[in-house]
């Protein structure tokens, strides 16, 4: 079985990943979260920091592109050859308004044709390992149905499918009967992403579809950083939780500090973490709590090292 950390934008950054894979846990495979192309450009060259070779020492991530044509892919991939990247993972399922209205993400779906042309200039033109990341359509599951022959018809090197539709956005539930139906069909190997939060939500998947072994770890493993841990049957004390979370939280400090001036920024990227990572406490609600009431990183740290102390 192989385990991947999903990309969730201002969350699994290089921050998150490298803090995560030397102190917690190393996955098969990590994604970046995308970096968009529109229109030849770089919609926010920020995001292409995300990829920098010195930001990912623990583990290279596989970088996502987000956008709607070949063209706008070629951009991406000189940027991910220069630095040295291999592979790369086309974005089909972001859910959000801002950007399925402008055809990308899961609002590509929709359009069969346009993947197909997408794919097309993308393997035409290309020695980069491309694998996609999915939902199911983004109105309707039904959507799915001919895009098959399309993924099909080209050398993907897996496919991710996240078995909800664009619309959904993370409401609702994961459609488990589509996914099973639609995966049988696919000749690649197939991924499956979402609410993923204990072990018998990968072993009821495996039941249903057996030939599917590759799992990709998003909230959960926000809520619950040792979900990497359970799903490969190690077995942890509450003195090792301790320690390896002392670890990741001082990590996720000490770079956030290289990233962000001024504790205001800080806060609100550790803020948002905890927004998640609450839920691995006894009592985390309030520890959240807390967090928010944060007003410089002093009072930060007494309220995440004090929780992590009380642990044990």
């Amino acid at each position: 079985m192989k385990i991947y950390l999903a990309p969730l934008q201002g969350l699994t950054d290089w921050i998150f990943r490298e803090s995560y894979t030397e102190h917690i846990g190393h996955f098969d495979k990590t994604f970046t979260p995308f970096v968009r192309v529109q229109g030849g450009d770089f919609y926010r060259p920020s995001q292409c920091n995300d990829l920098l070779p010195e930001r990912n020492i623990f583990q290279k991530p596989v970088p996502q592109f987000l956008g709607r044509d070949a063209a706008s892919f070629k951009v991406f991939e000189e940027l991910c050859i220069a630095q040295g990247y291999t592979e790369v993972n086309i974005n089909m399922g972001c859910p959000f308004p801002i950007v399925t209205g402008k055809q990308m993400g899961a609002g590509l779906l929709q359009h069969s044709a346009d993947v197909d042309r997408l794919l097309e200039g993308v393997f035409s033109n290309s020695d980069l390992k491309v694998s996609v990341k999915c939902r199911l359509g983004q109105q309707s599951a039904d959507e799915f149905a001919p895009l098959i022959p399309v993924f099909n018809a080209y050398p993907l090197e897996e496919i991710i499918i996240h078995p909800r539709v664009g619309k959904q956005q993370y409401k609702g539930e994961v459609d488990i009967d589509a996914f099973v139906h639609y995966q049988s069909q696919l000749q690649h190997p197939v991924c499956f992403n979402g609410d993923i939060v204990t072990p018998a939500d990968v072993e009821r998947i495996r039941q249903l579809a057996p030939q599917v072994s590759r799992f990709m770890l998003g909230r959960g493993v926000l809520r619950n950083p040792f979900l990497l841990s359970e799903l490969r049957g190690e077995e942890l004390t509450l003195g090792q939780k301790a320690e390896m979370l002392r670890g990741f939280h001082q990590s996720v400090i000490e770079l956030c500090k290289q990233k962000y001036s001024g504790d205001l920024h800080f806060l609100k990227r550790l803020e948002e973490m905890w927004e998640y990572q609450a839920d691995a406490f006894e009592g985390g609600r309030k520890i959240y709590k807390q967090v928010k009431k944060s007003k410089n990183l002093a009072q930060y740290e007494a309220v995440v090292f004090q929780a992590i102390n009380e642990m044990c």
